[in-house]
């Protein structure tokens, strides 16, 4: 697949459509811990604060958000945007950086055709898009606003994550039932290996040392050792029929929070021990999953709720239902 280096324009109606609504008259504060949602069918992305849990903007955006991310710094929130045309890159198929304070887009990166999910590196100077339609991974300079690289993985690709060293990338395929390495240095896929039917989410643990990768279609999380690129352990969930999507990790590492979108649950894994020690009911159709910094709260994006579902990550219960746009896709917290 040859490189695109296509370039947006910061006017014209990508940035025209997105303005402050009635509910940002008090912007959030750049500081304040924040929980973001891509409302996929409502074309729209909810702010929340994340003490007092109100919402305190919703952003709308010209296309479908999936994908969403902080920048390191929290200053700018990323979200991966697609459009309804198939395999054809389009000015529809982007990554925007939004403005935490403003709620205004600030910048439009190209990211191939029909991004997905996608990783920024620890230093915030690149990201890193899963083009689902197609059988690559785009790489993208955030300064320059270029793709820097065209990257083929497996079919379908969908999950990516950079380790947190920020020397490996890792992106799940859901046709070819495999996982691509990317030596993010070089900006070269150096190895491949197969997990479970129709992977879609990855995560690193905080150390490095293990990835996981949940399997929609077998039902389960593997564990990966990163040293080897090999699955060390294949986790039953839900009795292999909870189709597990989202996953999150806490920060000690000491946990795995993985949302089974068919079963209405998040599974809760002994990291160390590698089995299940936690079912907990949310929301219908839990896909996106974060944690809070401090590891004590775990947030779903519940689809079909038009909700996410606050945990007590110690209590393993919600304690909060928050309204959102419709069907939310992906959960994100700021720094």
């Amino acid at each position: 697949m040859p490189r695109c280096h296509l370039r947006f324009p910061l006017t014209g109606l990508l940035v025209a459509v997105v303005t402050l609504s009635a509910t940002a008259t008090n912007a959030p504060a750049q500081h304040r811990a924040l929980i973001a949602v891509s409302n996929e069918l409502g074309h729209t992305i909810t702010l929340i604060d994340g003490a007092t849990l109100r919402v305190l903007n919703t952003i709308p955006v010209p296309q479908r958000p999936r994908g969403i991310e902080f920048s390191p710094d929290g200053t700018r929130l990323f979200v991966a945007l697609s459009d309804a045309r198939k395999t054809v890159q389009t000015s529809g198929d982007a990554i925007v950086s939004i403005d935490v304070g403003s709620g205004r887009i600030n910048g439009v990166y190209p990211a191939g055709s029909d991004p997905e999910r996608f990783a920024i590196t620890p230093d915030g100077k690149r990201l890193y898009a899963a083009n689902e339609d197609g059988s690559w991974t785009s790489a993208t300079d955030i300064a320059t606003r270029k793709i820097v690289a065209t990257l083929i993985v497996g079919i379908e690709p969908e999950g990516v994550a950079v380790s947190p060293d920020g020397r490996w990338v890792y992106v799940t395929a859901e046709t070819s039932n495999s996982v691509s390495v990317i030596d993010a240095k070089a900006n070269k896929v150096v190895a491949n290996f197969l997990v479970d039917v129709r992977p879609r989410a990855v995560a690193f643990s905080p150390d490095g040392k293990r990835a996981y990768v949940t399997a929609e279609i077998g039902g389960t999380l593997s564990v990966i050792d990163t040293k080897s690129r090999t699955v060390i352990r294949t986790i039953p969930l839900e009795g292999r029929q909870g189709k597990p999507v989202g996953l999150a990790v806490s920060p000690d590492g000491k946990r795995i929070y993985v949302a089974n979108g068919n079963a209405n649950a998040v599974s809760v894994i002994d990291a160390e021990k590698g089995v299940v020690i936690g079912r907990i009911p949310v929301g219908k159709r839990p896909w996106g999953i974060a944690v809070s910094n401090d590891g004590r709260i775990v947030y779903t994006a519940d689809g079909l709720s038009d909700a996410i579902s606050v945990i007590d990550a110690q209590a393993g219960r919600v304690i909060r239902t928050v309204k959102v746009g419709r069907q939310p896709w992906g959960v994100a917290v700021s720094p």
